[in-house]
């Protein structure tokens, strides 16, 4: 008797205990692919798999009349679809991936940022950065303007950048 008294006053007062007790948020750092980041993923790899093809009607599907290339090299000097579409089909078909993938919606104009590396590349070799812009037309979107610049390893803050406080890892 007296061992099951005990007993259960150890259960009311870790019980007790618990209740003002919180827990504490577990953080992760997975990042989720929402909708949209599965669609332009889709597009952007069409795009992709139609310039290593040769594949020019697909590019017409998916690339506006008025496109243009904005270089970060000569920002103000756009390379219009005809030069870069001739210029991208010079270059030796590659597969290529994609990552750190963001999307932004504005109604009709889809803003879509990420990363784009030759999947043959040497691992020093710089991948891309890229922004798409992209004009959504009825249940299909087109790309009117990328900008493009090589990723050089080189790690200057821009004007208004911050930098991610560091994430403790503890395994």
């Amino acid at each position: 008797m007296w061992r099951l008294a005990r007993n259960m006053a150890v259960v009311v007062c870790t019980t007790l205990l618990a209740a003002h007790v919180q827990a504490q948020p577990v953080r992760t750092q997975i990042p989720v692919m929402t909708r949209l980041v599965q669609v332009y993923s889709d597009y952007e790899r069409r795009l992709a798999d139609a310039i290593s093809r040769r594949d020019s009607g697909e590019i017409d599907r998916l690339v506006a009349a008025d496109f243009e290339l904005r270089p970060a090299s000569a920002i103000g000097v756009p390379v219009p679809r005809a030069d870069w579409i001739t210029q991208s089909m010079k270059e030796p078909a590659s597969p290529v991936s994609i990552g750190q993938m963001a999307v932004h919606d504005y109604g009709d104009i889809r803003i879509v940022s990420f990363a784009m590396k030759r999947a043959d590349a040497a691992p020093r070799e710089p991948g891309i950065a890229v922004i798409d812009v992209w004009l959504q037309s009825g249940d299909n979107s087109v790309l009117k303007t990328r900008y493009a610049a090589v990723l050089d390893g080189k790690s200057r803050p821009v004007p208004g950048e911050t930098r991610p406080a560091r994430i403790d890892k503890r395994y």
